[in-house]
């Protein structure tokens, strides 16, 4: 059974990966972006995506730290967003930074930590000796 830091990281994870459509759909519609580049969004979302299934269904330790290593490096951009006004679209992306360096601090907690390395029994699939 998972524990609550997993449950709340799956929450927050998710919640950054929708806060940041709709920062995307509301910057996409007032910049009219090209097409390549909502196509690299949605490739960009769908690894996260795989990221989030191997970490909290398959137990994967290095999605862990691809998830970890990825809000790093989005950390970079953080600077933009504080210049000048801000649209909508920046307000939808920091709310998504936030809730995602939520998500990524809650991997670090004792249970998730236990979690991630131990597989439980009931967990396992059952071995075919034939």
């Amino acid at each position: 059974m998972k524990p609550n830091s997993i449950k709340l990281f799956d929450y927050f994870y998710l919640g950054s990966i929708f806060l940041g459509f709709l920062g995307f759909a509301t910057g996409y519609f007032s910049a009219s972006a090209p097409v390549s580049y909502v196509i690299a969004y949605f490739v960009g979302e769908v690894i996260r995506l795989i990221l989030w299934y191997l970490l909290s269904r398959r137990r994967s330790i290095i999605a862990k730290w691809i998830i970890v290593a990825l809000f790093l490096l989005s950390l970079i951009s953080v600077g933009g967003l504080f210049v000048g006004s801000m649209a909508l679209s920046e307000i939808y992306a920091l709310a998504g930074l936030v809730a995602q360096a939520v998500a990524v601090g809650l991997l670090f907690r004792s249970d998730s930590i236990r979690w991630l390395n131990s597989r439980d029994a009931d967990e396992t699939p059952p071995r075919s000796d034939a």
